[in-house]
């Protein structure tokens, strides 16, 4: 997963792509009009939105797209290129600007992504792992065997709940995929992306991610973290990959009334964070930031865990030079827990964002890089995708994985087919560290009282127990690491102790050890 938004600003090269804050100014009555722009309102009151809504946002040349009461804000369309600051002068008005929009280019390809990897970390045996895990596929799933997500680990403890529900917020599910449909609550699924009102997946990615969470045990292809739980999917990326976060608001209000246990969002951007040179707004935050803030605050109050995917342009999100104007979001939103990308040997992943503050907890993503044509695999021989990870993949995709393929359960190897490939980010990572935290939930939770609105186990329990049983991992020697030349930064600099650092935040997340806490 990669992270984009609208429009280029000046950072360093290759760096992001970021939806421009609209300046605030003496509106023009007389402006031409411009091409049709998304706005969001973050609005001062959170109860509700004002009544007459409409015809404001209408006097300042603009149509309501998006309505949010919950969180006090609202959506826009407006060709009046002076809408931001008509409507900037409104009293109940607490921040206005362009939207900004998510967007999955493909899952970190082998592109262009430097040379071979000294991170150090703690070794492994050579070759496959020797844990079984139960499905066919199953000997290719390293990163669940790094998390002891297997048949002799977790799985023999807890396989997870069907009571406890997972909201993979993405680009949709394959509802027909037999390592998805098993599990999936297609009547509880929803589309925030208006121009796809079905969950299908159109892309490829968020069929990935889901199986990662919860693909079931049923002797076809591969198995989940949580193989037992049910999966509920939210399509708030279109098939192209892009989104507007409001369609991510929206995914989280929706999960706090319905109460589901987690929400797993392997998707970001980059905001103009306060006092930024391109957020003249005349509040501080941008508006997409305020509402994501209350968005989460609304999911966690009703019994709701976000986590989320940190990017994979290898930044440190930390660094207050070089992002003294932007900020990752929704990972590093507070009450998210944000996820780093290890590779087979513990490192931290290449290509991984990273930063005090900003990583919770790490969990395999894959690693593997190509530079002049030449592959650059990060796992020992015997595993397929050269350390990548297999996943289940859409069969109306319209992006492919690496080395995209097709397991068929009819006589003689015929259809019903499905389709598998392997790919690597921030994206795999976070899935997995979701699939943990609904294994501890389905062990450690009240089933009892029969209340549908009661959390199973409070969101701080359950990210207390996540980082808890997490594999503590200490900063690489030297601390300094290479990163790789397509990286806007060649180097990667841990700080922290083995406690907690800015790589691995409180170390690998261990689907066994989550289960047998107490």
């Amino acid at each position: 997963m990669r992270r984009t938004l609208l429009t280029r600003l000046a950072a360093p090269a290759g760096a992001f792509v970021l939806a421009a804050a609209a300046a605030v100014g003496a509106a023009a009555p007389a402006a031409a009009a411009g091409p049709a722009t998304d706005y969001t309102i973050a609005f001062t009151s959170t109860d509700g939105l004002p009544a007459d809504v409409d015809a404001q946002v209408s006097a300042a040349g603009g149509t309501v797209t998006q309505r949010l009461p919950e969180i006090g804000g609202i959506g826009v369309t407006s060709t009046n290129p002076d809408f931001a600051a008509a409507m900037g002068r409104n009293n109940s008005v607490k921040a206005v600007a362009q939207s900004a929009r998510t967007s999955l280019v493909d899952p970190v390809d082998a592109a262009a992504t430097g040379g071979p990897s000294n991170n150090g970390g703690n070794a492994s045996p050579a070759g496959p792992d020797p844990q079984p895990m139960p499905d066919p596929l199953g000997k290719e799933q390293w990163d669940k065997m790094r998390m002891n997500a297997t048949a002799s680990g977790s799985y023999a403890v807890q396989q997870g709940r069907k009571d406890v529900r997972v909201f993979v917020i993405d680009t949709g599910a394959d509802q027909t995929h037999p390592d998805v449909a098993p599990n999936l609550d297609v009547a509880a699924s929803r589309s925030f992306v208006p121009s796809e009102p079905t969950i299908q997946d159109f892309n490829g990615h968020g069929t990935w991610t889901i199986s990662a969470v919860g693909a079931p045990i049923n002797g076809i292809g591969i198995s989940g973290v949580a193989p037992g739980v049910t999966l509920v999917s939210g399509k708030v990326l279109d098939g192209t990959g892009s989104g507007e976060f409001l369609y991510t608001d929206l995914a989280l209000i929706y999960a706090g009334q319905q109460h589901f246990d987690i929400v797993s969002a392997s998707l970001g951007g980059y905001i103009p964070k306060c006092g930024a040179v391109n957020n003249p707004n005349k509040e501080c935050d941008h508006p997409d930031w305020i509402l994501l803030n209350r968005a989460t605050q609304f999911a966690r109050s009703n019994g709701v865990l976000p986590v989320g995917a940190l990017g994979n342009e290898g930044y440190d999100l930390a660094d207050g030079t070089f992002f003294r104007d932007f900020v990752e979001a929704p990972g590093t939103v507070p009450g998210w827990v944000g996820v780093s990308a290890t590779s087979y040997y513990n490192e931290k992943a290449f290509y991984s964002n990273y930063g005090s503050g900003a990583v919770d907890v790490s969990a395999p993503g894959g690693s593997t890089r190509d530079y002049s044509g030449v592959p650059g695999s990060e796992v020992p021989p015997g595993y397929g995708g050269e350390g990548r990870l297999i996943g289940a993949w859409s069969s109306t995709g319209s992006e492919a994985p690496a080395d995209p393929f097709e397991v068929c359960t009819g006589p003689g190897g015929t259809p019903p087919c499905a389709a598998y490939g392997y790919v690597q980010g921030t994206s795999m990572a976070t899935p997995n560290a979701a699939g943990v935290a609904a294994l501890i939930i389905s062990q450690y939770g009240d089933f009892a009282s029969g209340n549908p609105n009661k959390p199973h186990l409070s969101p701080t329990t359950v990210e207390q127990y996540l980082q808890q049983s997490a594999n503590n991992q200490p900063c690489p020697t030297p601390k300094t690491v290479t990163q790789g030349p397509g990286l806007d930064f060649a180097t990667a600099t841990c700080q922290g102790g083995t406690g907690f650092n800015s790589f691995f935040g409180k170390g690998i997340v261990d689907a066994l050890e989550a289960v047998t806490l107490r």
